[in-house]
C-alpha cells in the first residue's frame, strides 16, 4: 500500500510544481546581482516593477508586449542590452525613444 501513497504524492506533487512554473506571477531569474536578468519564455506582458532601475541587461525573449512605446524601457536607465527575440509585439506601432513612430505593422 506504501507505494500508492507515494505516487500519489509525487504526482500531486508534480502537478503543483507545473501550475507554479506556468503562474503569472513569475520572477525574473538575476544572472548579475542588480545588472543583468533573465525574463525569457515567462508569459509576461510587461517589463516587470520589480526589476531594478540599475539593470543593464535584460533578455525578455519569448514574451508578449501589447507595444513598445518610448517609455516602456525609460525607467532602466542603466540598460545597456536588451533581447526582445521573438518578443510579439501586439500593438500597431513601435515608438523610438525619440517619440517618432518606428515600425508600423
Amino acid at each position: 500500500m506504501a507505494p500508492d501513497i507515494s505516487c500519489f504524492f509525487l504526482v500531486a506533487l508534480f502537478l503543483a510544481s507545473c501550475r507554479a512554473t506556468t503562474s503569472s506571477d513569475q520572477k525574473c531569474i538575476e544572472k548579475e546581482v542588480n545588472k543583468t536578468y533573465n525574463c525569457e519564455n515567462l508569459g509576461l506582458n510587461e517589463i516587470p516593477g520589480t526589476l531594478p532601475n540599475s539593470t543593464e541587461c535584460l533578455e525578455f525573449s519569448f514574451n508578449v508586449l501589447p507595444t513598445i512605446q518610448n517609455t516602456t524601457f525609460s525607467r532602466l536607465i542603466n540598460l545597456t542590452f536588451l533581447d526582445l527575440t521573438r518578443a510579439v509585439c501586439l500593438g500597431e506601432k513601435i515608438y523610438l525613444p525619440d517619440g517618432k513612430s518606428g515600425v508600423e505593422r
